[in-house]
């Protein structure tokens, strides 16, 4: 059978310990007779949202390596979701006017990428134990500052010993419950949905040389 390949174009260091650990999770879910391939290291040259325009490229690149799927998600910060998804689906469209055979699932993080780590209280309670009474928990992709709001709640349930999230993403990222990720969030929901299509669409092709 073949192995799918995926590569990703993140905004930042400290999103390739999540998303690319969230979508080998949705994939594995929907598709566990779908074996994975190791990811590809490749990263876009440009930081933050900037790499969009260099969507092509960055594909044609991963073409090269053999992936087969790029994962590109961006945070909506304080902008328009509208404008950030038109900004993906441009993207998206250029790769497919170039007939590049890879397919992209985008995704957008309302308002950061952390809100998906808000989602899941027990997730959290799992990874920090501490005084659970003392912290509560807003509408993940309501709330303006989740990075702010996720450090708060470690520092409280850490009792001042850590600071931030950061070394313990992967944990939390591995305890997350996906349906209830799926529930609460609904852009990451979308995000999951054109992930999912993509492995359909891979499914659906022919071997590649």
């Amino acid at each position: 059978m073949r192995t799918l390949k995926l590569g990703f174009a993140l905004e930042g260091n400290s999103d390739y310990p999540v998303i690319p650990r969230l979508a080998r999770r949705v994939v594995a879910e929907a598709f566990p007779q779908v074996p994975l391939a190791e990811d590809s290291l490749l990263r876009p040259r440009k930081r933050g949202h900037g790499f969009i325009s260099e969507l092509p490229t960055f594909a044609r690149q991963l073409q090269d390596e053999g992936a087969d799927i790029l994962v590109a998600v961006v945070d909506t910060d304080d902008a328009l979701i509208a404008d950030r998804r038109k900004l993906l689906q441009e993207g998206k469209s250029r790769c497919a006017d170039l007939q590049i055979p890879v397919c992209l699932a985008e995704g957008l993080a309302v308002r950061k990428l952390e809100a998906w780590l808000l989602a899941d209280e027990a997730a959290i309670f799992k990874v920090f134990d501490g005084d659970q009474s003392a912290v509560t928990f807003p509408s993940p992709e309501q709330e303006p500052d989740p990075k702010g709001v996720l450090n708060y709640i470690v520092r409280v349930l850490t009792e001042g010993r850590e600071i931030t999230f950061a070394s313990f993403a992967v944990e939390l990222t591995e305890a997350i419950r996906l349906p209830l990720l799926r529930q609460r969030c609904g852009h990451f929901d979308e995000f999951a949905r054109n992930l999912t299509n993509c492995v359909k669409e891979w499914q659906r092709l022919p071997k590649r040389d």
